[in-house]
């Protein structure tokens, strides 16, 4: 995935993540997106490895990388 690729929902979930971990219900909320559009794109992103769940039971969202930085991962 490109940064051209990226939607306004995709940008608003990765600002969010890059602050701390998030939840799906946490991301809808922060993002003021729908819950629908919320869960499409994390699915996106998490294919694209920009953000990876740590947590299945709560869906908890972790920040990878960010296209619109060109690799700008972060270390575990």
């Amino acid at each position: 995935m490109d940064a051209e690729d990226l939607t306004k929902t995709d940008q608003a979930i990765l600002d969010e993540l890059k602050k701390g971990r998030a939840t799906k219900g946490a991301l809808v909320d922060w993002t003021g997106f729908s819950r629908n559009s919320v869960y499409n794109r994390l699915d996106v992103l998490e294919a694209g490895e920009h953000i990876k769940c740590v947590h299945e039971g709560t869906r908890l969202f972790e920040f990878v990388s960010d296209p619109r930085e060109g690799g700008d991962d972060v270390e575990d």
